[in-house]
């Protein structure tokens, strides 16, 4: 018999629509295709649709119309069998309180049919590898947030999904934490695990993600490789100013080169072309505003100006 892993898309959508009657927000009409081995970033703000799509190919929710297909298995005719292929994290994991953090990974493991023997060695094996095995005793009502996320990075993986669903994997871990997580992503991605990763933080999808889907207001509008976006923008810089104070800013619209003004908390982030003199010419117009310039920074153009420069909206929520 063909080996169908090798052959069929690991992940295919097709045309999910998905709408919250309370809000209007979820996904309308959306396709995409994950391959085996791939890493698939999926990235937008907050209500463009990226947890919805999860819960729907997690088949935690139904869609109104459209299909898809986990290994090329039916998602909506054959829910018990796709689930058994795929693993799941969502980005707020919830956990049995009065359990332990190995007692928890342990059903989830067994939920997904993985003998008693196995499931434990490799428990053992991803609570060591992730800085959990000192504190797999405890109980996960004890967990840091962290602790948590780590938790459900572990339940996902254990029973060797084909593909991984991940909705904000890498937020609330520390910095050995994130190193970790990237490392092991990267080597199930080498052993062909498809990995949908929903995330905006901007330098984790450019370093580890092969292609990259944005979606704005539920559909998809974008679809490509992280170079290919980034270096679309070749030309351009990313003047960002941290004010003491915010100030009116309409008038650095009308300097020379400047394309677009967007704020991002209490940084004013000017995006603009390459030439000479244009910072000295816009921190003059900050001046000229009243701007009281605390920090300033010239970077390079990332996938979150990709998403700025397509939508006019900033990818990520910013608290002031």
């Amino acid at each position: 018999m063909a080996d169908t892993r090798k052959t069929s898309p690991a992940l295919e959508v097709r045309n999910v629509a998905r709408r919250y009657k309370s809000s209007g927000r979820g996904v309308e009409g959306l396709s995409l295709t994950v391959e085996p081995g791939e890493v698939f970033g999926l990235m937008g703000p907050n209500g463009s649709g990226k947890s919805t799509l999860l819960r729907v190919l997690s088949t935690a929710i139904a869609p109104e119309s459209g299909t898809f297909r986990i290994g090329g298995v039916d998602g909506l005719k054959e829910r018990r069998k796709a689930r058994a292929k795929m693993g799941l994290m969502v980005d707020r994991p919830t956990h049995y309180g009065d359990l332990t953090g190995r007692a928890n990974a342990y059903l989830f493991a067994r939920s997904y049919g993985m003998e008693e023997g196995k499931a434990e060695g490799v428990l053992e094996e991803l609570f060591d590898y992730f800085g959990l095995a000192e504190y797999g005793d405890d109980r996960a009502k004890t967990y840091s947030y962290g602790m948590g996320k780590k938790l459900a990075l572990i339940e996902a993986m254990a029973h060797g999904p084909e593909l991984l669903l991940l909705d904000e994997p890498s937020l609330g871990l520390d910095y050995t934490s994130q190193l970790a997580y990237q490392k092991k992503i990267r080597e199930l991605a080498a052993a062909g695990v498809a990995v949908l990763v929903a995330s905006n933080q901007v330098d984790e999808v450019e370093a580890m993600c092969d292609r990259v889907a944005f979606l704005h207001r539920g559909r998809l509008i974008a679809l490509g490789t992280p170079e290919s976006f980034v270096s679309s923008l070749e030309g351009t810089r990313r003047i960002v100013a941290t004010l003491r104070n915010p100030v009116e800013y309409g008038a650095l619209e009308g300097v020379p080169g400047v394309e677009r003004v967007a704020t991002e908390g209490r940084d004013l982030v000017v995006h603009c072309a390459q030439r000479p003199g244009i910072v000295a010419d816009v921190v003059a117009g900050l001046i000229d505003a009243g701007g009281d310039i605390t920090d300033l920074a010239v970077r390079r153009p990332s996938l979150e100006d990709v998403y700025v420069k397509l939508t006019g909206e900033a990818l990520r929520d910013y608290e002031a």
